[in-house]
């Protein structure tokens, strides 16, 4: 069974320091210096895929594991770290650093990439929303166009009979256990193993250096200029106004203020209770 972990590196930003969070004339945040690390729900998701490799051992099944991501060459180390950890194959489609690839970009690229492959995945996993936008819709939008199953919330991966897989999800009623066929796309939440497990000096130098398929996005792409058309870059961001309005009771006793509050105001909202 053949699947596929598609993962995120974003920024750092608990090592911000307090003045550092200083915006420039658009309200923008420089994170250029800041270091990449797993995106938190994408990094369990690959931890979940190398829990289910290890429940194959002793049982007629074999997992191949691959990694795809989208961004620049700093995601390079990210993926050189999966190589050690025995994945079999990690893609990274090409982007500027610190460019922002909208949810529906994401989704087609990923899309595109394995429709493109010779040899079929049979399970793409995600995490549910990355910290950069948390918009949580990248998962949902890769079913729809692969026109796979979608199960989100995911907190465990067993192999099952069949050539199944037995999910283990969070519902708002409570926990879900299914029998899933391939294809689907499982988008993981919190799940309990929520750290990637660290390489060992051996594997690394062993395993580490094996090369990296680099995608131009233009290729998977009909129109090949539309990936740079339709990078996102932020202009400016505007503050939200929380404020309301208000009426100051300015003289008079605390005794006659109230009276005045409750004639005014509280007295017609106790009205249309």
């Amino acid at each position: 069974m053949r699947i596929l972990g598609c993962f995120k590196a974003v920024p750092a930003l608990d090592l911000l320091r307090e003045e550092d969070w200083v915006a420039d004339d658009s309200l923008r945040v420089d994170t250029e210096y800041v270091k990449l690390e797993w995106n938190c729900f994408d990094e369990g998701a690959l931890e979940m895929m190398r829990k289910l490799s290890d429940l194959s051992e002793g049982l007629n099944v074999v997992f191949e594991l691959d990694a795809l991501t989208v961004g620049g060459k700093k995601a390079d180390s990210f993926l050189k770290i999966l190589y050690a950890l025995g994945f079999s194959h990690a893609v990274r489609v090409e982007s500027e650093e610190g460019a922002y690839t909208p949810p529906e970009l994401l989704a087609e690229l990923i899309a595109a990439y394995i429709q493109k492959k010779a040899e079929a995945y049979d399970v793409v996993v995600t995490g549910v929303q990355s910290a950069d936008a948390s918009h949580g819709k990248t998962p949902y939008l890769l079913a729809e166009m692969l026109q796979w199953p979608c199960i989100s919330q995911v907190t465990g991966m067993e192999p099952a009979k069949g050539g199944c897989l037995k999910v283990t999800s969070q519902t708002g009623r409570g926990e879900k256990v299914q029998i899933v066929r391939p294809p689907c796309v499982l988008a993981v939440g919190n799940a309990p193993c929520a750290y990637l497990r660290v390489p060992t000096l051996k594997d690394k130098m062993r395993l580490g250096n094996r090369p990296i398929e680099y995608v131009d996005p233009g290729v998977l792409l009909s129109d090949a200029g539309a990936f740079a058309d339709r990078i996102e870059t932020l202009l400016a961001l505007c503050p939200v106004d929380r404020s309301r309005d208000t009426v100051r009771i300015e003289s008079g006793s605390p005794e006659e203020k109230a009276k005045v509050y409750y004639e005014q105001y509280l007295k017609g909202r106790l009205l249309k209770l």
